[in-house]
């Protein structure tokens, strides 16, 4: 249900706001109109991050001013509760700057890698972090690949299948060879890490989006919407926003390799974290996911609808893959053109 002038009017007093009328933009959000110009209120889930509010604080500690700023309340606070519910308020930016989807994605991604700049700070590694994440993920993806081996073996003694097992076993092979190359990158990763003392954490924004990118008046873009934001390792911004946009019909995008690599240039990941990303990235998870749920019984949904999703999964396991394809060509040839240059200056 969305939000009414007459229930929030008294929430707006306590920012000495007179609202004239509001336009509903989403369920949790809405435009308010004011005598001194218009504003944007945002409800947030009664369980919200909690790093929102100190994502905040950092950003302004890191003199980061790349962002919509919230506004604080009489009582200098950044989150209103009001009838048992949490709000934000923001100042409104006119967004009306036209331009390609590949311009703003441009933009978007520059802004992001400015953003973790900004934000860096190093962790010390005592040696077991390391470790403790790649036995945790080979173990996890070593049970998955049994569980797809074990349902492809039991549907090949069937005489007949189900659209959702002939699917299967027809995407087998692909996700056999893409499990066998995450755990390649895996190794890798792992064998770097190993002499690491330390790493790299950032503030990341957590949603990635066209849609948090926005506009003022004079054309100045600014990120907005930290709600999902936390301190973690600068691939998980583009391993989000990738499984997000990746989720349609196949398509080859060479536009994300783009913002990829614009997001590279201003702040490049180490060798290890582009172990990792790609590691990430090629594993299938959903597909996985969806053959680990269908196998359970009395959790299945009905025959089409499983079907459709595994075909989704699938389509999204695809256009990542040409994504992974293609960065890793481009790594590949920026490894060799980097040895072939220290081979001649050695020589």
């Amino acid at each position: 249900m969305s939000m009414q002038l007459s229930e929030v009017r008294p929430l707006l007093k306590n920012y000495d706001l007179h609202p004239e009328y509001t336009e509903e933009i989403t369920k949790k959000t809405i435009k308010v109109y004011t005598d001194t110009g218009p504003y944007v209120l945002k409800k947030l889930s009664s369980e919200f991050n909690p790093y929102f509010v100190d994502s905040i604080r950092i950003l302004n500690e890191q003199k980061y001013s790349n962002y919509v700023p919230l506004l604080r309340n009489k009582q200098q606070q950044l989150i209103s509760q009001y009838n048992g519910e949490y709000y934000y308020l923001m100042p409104w930016l006119v967004n009306e700057q036209e331009e390609e989807r590949d311009a703003r994605h441009q933009l978007l991604f520059k802004e992001v890698a400015n953003l973790h700049k900004r934000t860096e700070k190093k962790i010390s590694l005592d040696g077991q972090e390391a470790t403790t994440h790649y036995e945790k993920l080979t173990n996890k993806w070593d049970e998955e690949k049994a569980r797809f081996e074990t349902f492809v073996e039991q549907c090949e003694k069937k005489i007949y299948l189900s659209p959702f097992e002939l699917q299967a076993v027809t995407y087998y092979t692909e996700v056999s060879r893409a499990i066998e190359f995450s755990r390649k990158k895996l190794d890798e990763w792992y064998e770097k890490m190993t002499d690491k003392k330390s790493s790299r954490v950032v503030l990341t924004h957590g949603k990635v989006s066209a849609r948090h990118f926005l506009y003022d008046d004079d054309g100045n873009g600014y990120l907005s919407n930290f709600e999902k934001s936390s301190y973690s390792s600068p691939i998980d911004d583009f391993l989000l926003f990738l499984n997000r946009t990746a989720r349609t019909y196949p398509i080859q995008s060479d536009d994300v390799v783009n913002w990829f690599y614009s997001y590279q240039k201003d702040y490049p990941f180490t060798e290890e974290e582009m172990l990792l990303f790609i590691g990430y990235l090629a594993y299938p998870e959903r597909l996985c996911r969806f053959i680990k749920n269908y196998s359970k019984k009395g959790k299945k949904s009905s025959e089409l609808e499983a079907n459709k999703q595994l075909v989704r999964a699938y389509w999204q396991f695809k256009n990542i893959e040409y994504f992974v394809m293609k960065v890793s060509e481009i790594e590949n040839r920026k490894k060799m053109e980097a040895e072939a240059a220290e081979a001649q200056t050695e020589s």
